[in-house]
């Protein structure tokens, strides 16, 4: 499934999109099953079918937009998680030089679950996502000053994020700073590519700056929202995220995110007109649907909810929460079958 890029939420055709999962609630407020311990066994193995090496990251993924947590295999390409709630789950391994493999794991039936994950090399380097960008911001006072040979680094270094050229990308967008240093339309771009590379620190560092070059910058305080629910600092997501759709109330991907910051903060009611608003600009985006989803289950509108999986697969039938859609459409349907 292709992940987005939030610098274009509110300027252009909207193509962000992080991954999530069917109905995985996290935190203090998340439904978790009393007295029972949540886990997830991984185990990684080479693609001879022996024991994956130490040292190898593995995520786990949860629901709408986010890491869970994290764990590094010991010897013998062993880790565990423990999750704090029930829900669907995502453990994906994305190492350099490797393919990125991921599985989804269930545990709203079963508090534990054991998987395997096979390292596939890759023959060079590792290939990055396909991803489209277009940068067209507001203008401030600071980009006009900007001089020709920064704004010429700039140019370049959109041009290359246009061609998935990553590292490149942001190595021109890095010399456009150095160049110039008040170049808040850079920063943002530059905090995007971080966001797209899943490098946190550096996006949340990039992005900030933006927003203090430029206090009227939507797309800073919207990008720099998803960062902080990638990295599950909440209450700052709901900061910049209303900051963000205070400058632009119409951006339809600044309302998926604060939808999914208020679902992970357990204020689903919070997050409904959030998620409809989402659902409704953007008809075609696959994710929204299955957020909106899950708040019409919240609302026991079990038909309803049925209809938003359904649009999910239609959209995206082979991503990453395909599976875990899949079994709650016939978990739900099934229980609506009469005996």
């Amino acid at each position: 499934m292709k992940c987005f890029s939030l610098i274009t939420l509110f300027l252009a055709p909207p193509f962000f999109s992080c991954p999530s999962l069917l109905w995985a609630q996290r935190g203090p407020t998340s439904s978790s099953r009393s007295g029972v311990s949540m886990e997830i066994g991984i185990q990684v193995r080479n693609a001879d079918g022996t024991a994956g090496p130490r040292g190898i990251h593995v995520r786990l993924e949860a629901a709408e937009g986010g890491s869970a947590d994290d764990c590094v295999t010991e010897q013998g390409g062993k880790c565990q998680f423990h999750p704090n709630s029930t829900g669907m789950y995502v453990v994906r391994i994305s190492q350099l030089g490797y393919k990125e493999v991921s599985l989804v794991v269930n545990l709203v039936d079963s508090s534990k679950q054991y998987v395997t994950l096979d390292l596939r090399p890759l023959p060079g380097p590792t290939p990055t996502d396909s991803t489209d960008f277009t940068f067209e911001d507001t203008v401030s006072a600071a980009d006009l000053s900007v001089p020709e040979h920064a704004r010429r680094e700039f140019e370049k270094g959109e041009s290359a994020l246009r061609e998935n050229k990553l590292d490149a990308g942001i190595s021109h967008l890095r010399k456009a700073i150095r160049f110039h240093e008040s170049f808040p339309l850079a920063y943002t771009l530059l905090g995007t590519a971080y966001l797209e590379q899943k490098n946190w620190k550096d996006a949340q560092a990039a992005l900030e700056r933006a927003a203090a070059l430029d206090r009227k910058s939507a797309a800073a305080y919207l990008s720099l929202g998803a960062v902080f629910n990638q990295t599950q600092n909440y209450r700052q997501a709901e900061t910049a995220l209303l900051h963000g759709l205070e400058l632009n109330p119409n951006a339809p991907e600044g309302h998926y995110e604060l939808a999914k910051t208020y679902w992970a903060l357990g204020r689903w009611q919070e997050a409904a007109p959030h998620a409809r608003k989402a659902v409704a600009d953007l008809p075609d985006l696959a994710s929204p649907h299955v957020l909106l989803g899950n708040i019409l289950l919240r609302e026991r509108n079990v038909q309803g909810a049925v209809h938003e999986y359904q649009e999910y697969l239609r959209l995206d039938p082979n991503g990453s929460m395909a599976q875990g859609v899949r079994q709650m459409i016939e978990k739900l349907q099934g229980a609506s079958t009469p005996n």
